[in-house]
C-alpha cells in the first residue's frame, strides 16, 4: 500500500507523450444491472422492454462502445473499492456495504487509487455518493468525512454513502471536502433533489477546471433506495405509482437518465472531444425492481447474473467513427477501471493489481478477450488489511464467489453456519442457460466428464482469490 508523490507523478508524465492525456468522466449509477438500461435491449415475457425510457444512456452507446460481459460485485461498496483501486475485494477488506448495519470498515484511505496514478497536472474530483468511509472521525484510516480527499482526490462534494434514517432524495445530508483543508470538512443539509444536484455539482465541477485535463468521478445514488417519486419533470409519461416500489423505481430511473443528459449536454463540445466517458452501474438491479424473467432472488446481492452483471458502456476519442455504436463481448470487470483509465492518461500501470486495461477494445470491439477470466465475490464482515493478513486469516459470516470463462461459470457459496458450515459449487454453461436454472454438478458435486479440465480451471482461480 501507498501512494506515489506527486514529484514521481510529474517525472511519469514529463517523460510520456503529450497526446496521451487527456479527460476521463466516469458515471457510476447505483444498483441499476443490464435489464434496466434501454441499450442492452432485455424484454419481459410479452416482448414489451423491461427498462423505462433511458434515451441518454442509450444515445452514449450510440456514440460509443456497449460492453456485453461486464461484471461488478454483489453490493456497492465492494465495486467502488475495487473500480478505483484495481484490486479485488479479497485485497481491500470491503465485502459488504459501510458502514452497513454492524458498522462495517471502511476502505484504507492509503490504498493507491486512480487519482494517486494520474499526472500531476491533472485535477481530480468525485461528486455524488463515496460510500467507502465507515463513520470514524476527520483522519481516520477508513472513515471520516474527509476520506474521499485522503483517497486521492482533490474534493467530494456529494453524500458519504446511503441515505438513511430521516433522510431522503429531496433532504439529505451532503459532504463537503477539500483536500486543500481537510480540517475544514463539514457537511450541510441540503433539500435540492439529490439527483439533480449531483449534475449541477459535477457541471460546477467541470467549469473549475477550467482548461486543465481531469479526471471526475460522478456517482449518483439512483436509483437506490428510499424509493420515492421524483420531480416531474424529469420523466415523461403517466407519474409513477405513490407506494408502488415498481412503478417508483422506474421513474427513478427515467429522472437518473434526464439528468445524465443534463450532464453530458452540458459539457462543451471541444472538451468532450478529448474526454473518455466511462459509464457503469456498480451491482446488479435491486430485488425489489426485478422483473421476468429475470429473478428477484439472484438479484443485488448475489453472484448470480442478476446481481454482478452490469451495464458498462464507453464513449472515447480513442474509438474510430467507424466502431461507434457497436459492441464488444470480451470479458471485462471493474478492477480494469483503473489500468485503463493509466492508459488513457498516459502513467504506467502500477504492478500487482488484478484489473487489465480495456483500451484495445476502445480502438476494436473485436479484440480477443485479455482476460481468461473474470470475477466477484462478497463476505461478511469487512476488514482492515493489515501486511501479511488476508482472506483466509478472516472469520467470515458468508463468503460467496463466482468465476467465469468466455462459456462457464462456476460459483463457490460459503455459509458460517455456527452449528454446521456449509460450502456449495454450482457450476452453469451460460451460453446456453443465462438465468442459471440447470447445475452441471452431479449429485456428488461432480462437472461433466468433458468439462473437467474447464471446471479445474475455474476451481483454481476462486481457490487462489480465497487463499
Amino acid at each position: 500500500m501507498g501512494r506515489l508523490s506527486s514529484r514521481v507523478l510529474a517525472v511519469l508524465f514529463l517523460s510520456l507523450p503529450a497526446f496521451a492525456q487527456g479527460n476521463v468522466l466516469v458515471i457510476v449509477v447505483d444498483d441499476i444491472g443490464i435489464d434496466r438500461v434501454g441499450a442492452y435491449g432485455y424484454q419481459k415475457p410479452n416482448g414489451r422492454p423491461l427498462a423505462p425510457p433511458t434515451p441518454s444512456i442509450d444515445r452514449l452507446a450510440t456514440r460509443g462502445i456497449l460492453f456485453r460481459a461486464a461484471w461488478a460485485h454483489p453490493y456497492c461498496s465492494a465495486a467502488r473499492a475495487s473500480a478505483l483501486t484495481g484490486l479485488y475485494p479479497n485485497r481491500l477488506g470491503v465485502g459488504v456495504p459501510i458502514p452497513g448495519d454492524l458498522n462495517e470498515s471502511g476502505m484504507r484511505a492509503d490504498e493507491l487509487t486512480i487519482p494517486d496514478i494520474l499526472p500531476a497536472n491533472q485535477l481530480a474530483a468525485v461528486i455524488g455518493k463515496w460510500h467507502l468511509s465507515d463513520e470514524s472521525p476527520l483522519g481516520s484510516l477508513t472513515g471520516g468525512i474527509d476520506h474521499a480527499p485522503r483517497c486521492g482526490f482533490r474534493m467530494h462534494f456529494g453524500s458519504s454513502g446511503n441515505f438513511v434514517g430521516a433522510e431522503t432524495y429531496f433532504g439529505w445530508f451532503q459532504t463537503r471536502s477539500r483536500a486543500a483543508n481537510l480540517a475544514a470538512s463539514y457537511t450541510k443539509y441540503v433539500t435540492q433533489y439529490a439527483t439533480s444536484r449531483t449534475t449541477d455539482d459535477a457541471l460546477r465541477a467541470l467549469a473549475a477546471f477550467e482548461a486543465r485535463p481531469w479526471f471526475l468521478w460522478v456517482a449518483y445514488n439512483a436509483a437506490h433506495v428510499p424509493l420515492h417519486v421524483p420531480p416531474s419533470s424529469l420523466i415523461t409519461g403517466d407519474p409513477p405509482i405513490p407506494g408502488d416500489p415498481l412503478s417508483m423505481g422506474k421513474a427513478m430511473i427515467e429522472a437518473l437518465d434526464t439528468e445524465i443528459g443534463r450532464l453530458l449536454d452540458g459539457i462543451p463540445p471541444v472538451v468532450l472531444e478529448r474526454t473518455t466517458i466511462i459509464f457503469f452501474g456498480d451491482n446488479g438491479t435491486s430485488q425489489v425492481l426485478v422483473e421476468p424473467p429475470f429473478v428477484p432472488q439472484r438479484a443485488k446481492s448475489t453472484v448470480y447474473n442478476g446481481g454482478v452483471h452490469v451495464p458498462l458502456i464507453v464513449a472515447s476519442p480513442r474509438t474510430p467513427a467507424s466502431q461507434r455504436g457497436t459492441e464488444c463481448d470480451a470479458l471485462v470487470d471493474v478492477t480494469d477501471l483503473l489500468p485503463t483509465v493509466a492508459d488513457l492518461v498516459g502513467v504506467p500501470v502500477p504492478s500487482g493489481i488484478d484489473g487489465v486495461s480495456m483500451t484495445p477494445y476502445f480502438a476494436d470491439p473485436t479484440t480477443p478477450s485479455q482476460r481468461a477470466w473474470i470475477y466477484a465475490e462478497s463476505f461478511e464482515h469487512n476488514f482492515i488489511p493489515q501486511p501479511g493478513t488476508t482472506i483466509a486469516s478472516q472469520t467470515l459470516n458468508h463468503y460467496h464467489q463466482a468465476v467465469r470463462d468466455e462459456r462457464y461459470k462456476l460459483i463457490r457459496l460459503f455459509e458460517n453456519d455456527a452449528a454446521t458450515p456449509t460450502t456449495v459449487e454450482e457450476f452453469y454453461d451460460l451460453q446456453d442457460d443465462y438465468f442459471e436454472s440447470v447445475d452441471l454438478l452431479d449429485t456428488a458435486g461432480a462437472p461433466p466428464p468433458d468439462l473437467q479440465s474447464i471446471y479445474d480451471t475455474l476451481v483454481a482461480v476462486l481457490d487462489d482469490q480465497s487463499s
